[in-house]
């Protein structure tokens, strides 16, 4: 496998670009947040698979990367063709996650977004997580006088709207098709935002963007499983608003009638042109 698209210096910091192509744009040639957190995803696998630790590889020893959570601050987005600068590393464990930090700029050295991550190491047979401090050795971590490199990350639970509070502004159930798995044969993560996203009104969405999201991971589903997708809000005209908060939570009806919570998450947004 060649990783001639990644560079790894000698803090264990990893470099890499990517084009902002037109597929991965909206109608207003905006990248998509999903866009964004692709890029996370690739950048954090890349960086993995260059040290030994791919998600094919792992499997090889019985084991898999998951991510957990997914915490991200946009500055802008990037339009149609420009390129992204991202650096990604590690971080020191905090009980069974890895946490990772993933950060784009622009040509100009302009902040684009920063991610803040969390991931776990998932025995297969068991389905139990495993201690990520040998990940972590493998990888590498920054050393701690590099001080840029080496932040404490302590993602704080999310706040989330009151039940007695809460209004809900739309809800749909979507159809897991077959791209929407990944080589773990689960549903992947980059789905529950695309699910979470579509359910919102156009009008909407042509005049806001997400400035903040704030995700967790917290089922596994699959194919032939039945989702709901539920956005709240505080405001019942939240929709209509120049700025919003919004809290998503997507559920899977089991056998029983029950329902699991499996993804859950807040955003929030500005108006378009505050974001270019």
């Amino acid at each position: 496998m060649s990783f001639d698209l990644v560079t790894i210096d000698e803090n264990n910091v990893a470099h890499s670009n990517f084009v902002t192509y037109s597929y991965e744009t909206d109608c207003f040639s905006d990248a998509r947040l999903a866009f964004y957190f692709q890029v996370v995803q690739e950048a954090a696998g890349m960086h993995a698979a260059q040290r030994g630790c791919s998600i094919p590889a792992m499997h090889q020893e019985g084991k898999t990367w998951v991510i957990t959570r997914t915490q991200m601050e946009v500055e802008r987005y990037t339009r149609w063709p420009e390129v992204l600068e991202v650096e990604t590393w590690a971080q020191e464990p905090i009980r069974l996650h890895l946490p990772r930090v993933v950060r784009a700029f622009d040509k100009t050295g302009k902040l684009l977004f920063t991610t803040h991550t969390q991931w776990a190491i998932l025995d297969l047979e068991s389905g139990r997580p495993c201690r990520p401090l040998d990940m972590a050795t493998r990888i590498g971590l920054p050393p701690k006088e590099d001080a840029m490199h080496h932040q404490e990350i302590k993602l704080g639970r999310r706040q989330s709207i009151g039940e007695s509070e809460r209004v809900l502004l739309t809800s749909s159930k979507p159809t897991i098709s077959y791209l929407d798995t990944d080589r773990n044969q689960h549903v992947n993560n980059i789905s529950y935002l695309n699910w979470a996203l579509e359910s919102l009104p156009s009008s909407f969405r042509n005049r806001l963007k997400v400035s903040h999201a704030d995700v967790s991971y917290l089922r596994q589903t699959f194919l032939g499983d039945e989702l709901l997708v539920s956005t709240y809000a505080k405001d019942e005209e939240a929709l209509l608003q120049d700025t919003a908060e919004l809290e998503h939570i997507i559920e899977r009806r089991e056998s029983d009638g029950s329902k699991t919570t499996v993804w859950e998450g807040s955003t929030k947004w500005k108006k378009r042109e505050e974001l270019r």
